[in-house]
């Protein structure tokens, strides 16, 4: 049935759970914690469908949250009201889901070129870098490392 295609990750932060679902009734989510039966009525703290990832999990960063869309458009919501504090669009088609670490975002598109911007409004890219292959995993971040995996090769990026 519409709006059951789920392949985003929840995430939760600020008292909320944070849902993606798509492929229908496109909808992004936020869901007070403590509820129970049906809490539609009752727990629904914001709701968006616009810009609804249906393949990259959202990031939340207190207090905020970040997604990107399939086809490259990012957005930080601040996280408890869902207010948009800023929406930019990114080069490429996004599969991997954005990561954080030592106050910077990261974004990898599917033609591994990483973005990185700067945790927070306002929107500012601290760097670009192009890996040259197809990404389509997230980023994974280990004792002050950044592992990207590629078609062909993994890397580790750090000290």
């Amino acid at each position: 049935s519409p709006g059951e295609g789920v392949v985003p990750s929840v995430v939760v932060g600020d008292g909320l759970v944070f849902t993606c679902s798509g492929f229908g009734q496109e909808t992004i989510l936020a869901v007070r914690l403590g509820g129970r039966g049906d809490v539609t009525q009752t727990h629904i703290a914001w709701q968006t469908t616009d810009d609804v990832p249906h393949v990259p999990s959202m990031l939340y960063v207190s207090p905020r949250l970040y997604s990107v869309t399939e086809s490259g458009i990012a957005k930080c919501f601040q996280a408890a009201t869902g207010e948009v504090l800023w929406r930019h669009r990114l080069a490429g088609k996004y599969s991997a889901s954005p990561v954080y670490a030592d106050g910077k975002i990261y974004f990898l598109s599917e033609k591994g070129k990483a973005t990185v911007i700067e945790e927070g409004p306002p929107f500012k890219i601290l760097a670009e870098n192009e890996l040259g292959e197809t990404c389509c995993a997230s980023p994974a971040i280990s004792q002050g490392h950044l592992f990207l995996r590629t078609e062909k090769a993994l890397y580790c990026i750090g000290q």
